[in-house]
């Protein structure tokens, strides 16, 4: 489950990199520092879309668990409503507030003017990434991880070769990365659409009736996921207007770091996904013995996966400031990252883990408490106290603090719920599968 999982993330978060790579060889260094500002905004969109896709993975997990095949279908369809539903409207809302928001970052002149291009470009498909993560999440919460995979493997394929033909070929520039984001991303939703409803039937009928009940279970994940995940990018929003205090080239930094970081530490985006149907279904059989040991196999990952990250970071930290022709201040703050910082980051492989392990086990509200603790007083004091004391090295080595803090206080505290953890009486949700599907 894993290893498909950090397949599929590799090649989209790989496709980010490359964007950055392309624009770079425009030899502008505004226009990093333009989607260094977008970022944020992007974050927080797929933000929300995990937050409807965790949805998925912890009902229809959970059913499966349980043996209701027929129920998971109709949570699997409610799911996928809500959810265009709610990025409908986000849509317009970023669309228009999308100038104001960099605004308030700090952005000015060309570097603002190429974050908002990009992002109102990208937030046209916000829509269609709702659906592409939630049909993969639905994939993976049944087993079927291989499609899940390919489905952002083919996304990030598109992506990888139309860049360079809108970027340089059409001469687009900035608009011809976020074009070619677009598309990539409605191949994914292609494949695993095409995945869920014609390979393995897993859309159940729409009920109005049953649908506003099963509102109340969807927003019970959905809304603490989502607040959860609003956390990270006001962190990155301030973190990219502390940055902005000290020029260009340190904003160009931090964008930087924010496609790099994503790339080489994608094994901890994976691994949630690779333990949460597992978790799941384990928790609604009653399994507790198998979540235990899945712990005990996650803190394995974690360390050694950190250890090998960490060592190839620091070895070609030279390479990677050449690959994005950063200048030599840009460098500088690249190398604080790859030899003294990264280490740090190790603690979000526990976070993602145990925010995971929260939302399966009914207890959202726990990683929401534990995220936006981490953002909002872990990384935001912690990178204000470094930027004051230390400049631009003082944000970097502030965000890892707060990382490493609050990663080792949600990694202990998840482990010992585990630990104290009791059979999970199943009674209730039988009974609510059973209901429904006498409804229907």
């Amino acid at each position: 489950m894993a290893h498909t999982s950090m397949l599929a993330l590799v090649a989209m978060v790989l496709v980010d990199a490359l964007d950055l790579f392309f624009l770079s060889l425009l030899g502008d260094v505004e226009i990093i520092a333009g989607l260094g500002f977008a970022w944020p905004i992007i974050f927080f969109t797929l933000a929300v879309s995990l937050g409807i896709s965790t949805a998925m993975t912890a009902l229809v997990s959970r059913a499966e668990g349980v043996g209701d095949r027929n129920r998971a279908k109709i949570y699997a369809t409610h799911i996928l409503v809500f959810g265009l539903v709610l990025s409908g409207v986000m849509t317009v809302v970023f669309w228009l507030s999308a100038p104001w928001m960099l605004d308030m970052f700090g952005a000015v002149g060309k570097a603002r003017d190429v974050g908002v291009t990009y992002v109102q470009i990208v937030i046209l498909c916000l829509p269609v990434l709702v659906l592409s993560m939630s049909s993969g999440a639905l994939l993976r919460a049944i087993g079927a991880k291989q499609r899940a995979m390919w489905s952002k493997m083919t996304g990030a394929a598109v992506n990888a070769i139309l860049d360079p033909i809108f970027i340089f070929g059409f001469d687009w520039g900035v608009e011809g990365a976020a074009w070619a984001t677009v598309v990539s991303r409605i191949a994914i939703m292609a494949v695993a659409f095409y995945g869920v409803r014609n390979v393995h039937h897993m859309l159940g009928r729409f009920d109005a009736t049953l649908f506003r009940k099963d509102i109340r279970d969807i927003a019970r994940v959905t809304v603490p996921v989502g607040l959860a995940k609003i956390g990270p990018p006001i962190a990155s929003a301030f973190i990219m207007s502390s940055m902005a205090k000290f020029g260009p080239d340190a904003v160009a930094a931090m964008a930087i770091i924010e496609r790099i970081g994503p790339f080489v530490f994608v094994g901890y985006m994976a691994l949630p996904q690779a333990i949460g149907p597992i978790i799941g279904q384990n928790f609604a059989a009653a399994k507790i013995e198998r979540i235990r040991s899945i712990w005990h196999n996650v803190w394995g990952l974690v360390v050694v996966y950190g250890a090998i990250v960490c060592t190839a970071l620091f070895l070609f930290q030279g390479q990677i400031a050449a690959l994005f022709s950063a200048t030599d201040q840009t460098a500088a703050y690249l190398s604080i990252f790859c030899s003294f910082t990264a280490p740090f980051y190790v603690f979000l492989g526990l976070q993602f883990s145990s925010h995971t392990f929260f939302n399966v086990t009914g207890r959202p509200n726990l990683a929401m408490t534990f995220d936006l603790a981490k953002e909002l007083l872990g990384v935001i004091p912690l990178v204000w106290l470094g930027s004051y004391y230390l400049g631009a090295a003082g944000v970097l080595i502030g965000q890892a603090a707060g990382i490493a803090l609050f990663g080792v206080l949600t990694g202990l505290f998840s482990y010992r719920l585990t630990c104290l953890m009791k059979p999970y009486d199943n009674d209730q949700f039988a009974e609510i599968a059973s209901r429904s599907s006498k409804t229907l």
